[in-house]
């Protein structure tokens, strides 16, 4: 899990939300959450404004556990990412990364565990 919301300049293209929106779920297995498929989600939504300018975010909601390393990681992944959709450079994204317990964290009415590195389930 991480619920990942990215908000674009309005009038970006459905094929290039499409777009980040497939690449930045690949980038968080390699990255951020290897293995855990069931509760990445990736939201696109579009906001009034420029690039470089208050656009794009990037909001990131996970459990704890994640090194500094994985999140840096997967931020540069986006970065990348949005190079290549948008043309925007790493200095004019902004991620924001807020970590809840887990027990903040529902799905099917029920908490999620606390999160451990695929390597440790083993």
């Amino acid at each position: 899990m991480p619920i990942i919301r990215i908000t674009v300049p309005e009038g970006t293209e459905k094929s290039i939300k499409k777009l980040i929106r497939t690449d930045v779920k690949a980038a968080v297995l390699r990255t951020l959450a290897p293995k855990e498929t069931k509760y990445d989600y990736v939201s696109i939504s579009e906001a009034y404004g420029v690039i470089g300018d208050g656009l794009p975010v990037v909001d990131v909601d996970l459990r704890p556990g994640r090194s500094p390393e994985r999140k840096k990681a997967l931020v540069d992944e986006i970065g990348r990412i949005l190079f290549e959709t948008l043309n925007v450079e790493a200095k004019d994204i902004y991620v924001l990364f807020r970590e809840n317990a887990a027990e903040n964290h529902y799905t099917g009415g029920a908490p999620l565990p606390e999160w451990k590195p695929a390597s440790d389930l083993v």
